[in-house]
């Protein structure tokens, strides 16, 4: 096998994994969300994550007042930023865990089930 062929076999395995792996999360993430107790869980994240956003927001301030001593403006305006964004994506994690958790798991699993093959393809097991 030249090296070319093994270039695009491993590039051809490399795609499955992905598809399987974005297919697998894709099912979980469904299955998840059709859920009676979840069927709002990213909402209700999106609503609740308003307020860790807003605590951010204000210790960016504090923080860039405290750092930036030539220009405080430009520190709070950052600050602000970045704490707004940073305290509102953390909470977002943290409120759809279950969610992320379960779509990392069925990719896992898919992905798991296309090494195997491709490792059963690659070395096959004769019995008798």
């Amino acid at each position: 096998m030249s090296i070319t062929e093994k270039i695009k076999t491993n590039l051809a395995y490399g795609k499955e994994l992905v598809e399987s792996g974005i297919e697998g999360a894709s099912e979980a993430r469904k299955t998840v969300l059709a859920a009676e107790d979840k069927t709002d869980l990213v909402h209700v994240a999106v609503q609740e994550s308003w307020q860790s956003a807003t605590i951010g927001a204000m210790a960016g301030a504090l923080v860039g007042v405290l750092s930036d001593e030539q220009k405080p403006t430009r520190g709070v305006i950052f600050g602000v930023l970045l704490g707004a964004a940073v305290g509102y994506a953390s909470s977002f994690a943290w409120k759809t865990r279950p969610l992320t958790s379960a779509m990392a798991h069925g990719a896992g699993k898919r992905i798991t089930r296309v090494r195997d093959q491709h490792w059963l393809s690659e070395h096959p097991i004769n019995y008798g």
